[in-house]
């Protein structure tokens, strides 16, 4: 009996071992912002954006930040019309981020100093 306790224990213990789901999908988002702080090409650094933001609305678990990222990129770049449904996402998903979004959502009017026009 005792024999069967402790294997009964062992068996439930073991399945609540499985690895836990993590709040948000990052992909390789880790991988993209070092690769753009060692070599500065925006343009892999957006593929990298966009191929991570992908993947987290796929699981419907983007992470904070990620919009908002991909917009500032895009807004320094001169393309407005794409960054600002970004920070709008952004805002949307984290009111946390509310007073930042809506201070660069107010921005998108005017071009980014320095911006390619």
């Amino acid at each position: 009996m005792r024999k069967a306790l402790i294997i009964g224990a062992a068996l439930a213990v073991s399945a609540c071992s499985t690895t836990p789901k993590t709040l948000y999908t990052w992909g390789d988002y880790q991988k993209t912002l070092i690769n753009y702080a060692k070599d500065s090409d925006e343009a892999a650094f957006e593929a990298g954006l966009r191929t991570s933001i992908d993947l987290a609305e796929a699981d419907s678990a983007v992470p904070p930040g990620l919009y908002a990222e991909l917009g500032y990129l895009l807004y320094a770049n001169g393309n407005v019309a794409d960054a600002t449904p970004l920070f709008i996402k952004e805002r949307e998903l984290f009111p946390e981020s509310t007073i930042l979004m809506d201070k660069l959502i107010g921005g998108t009017s005017q071009p980014a100093q320095g911006a390619v026009q």
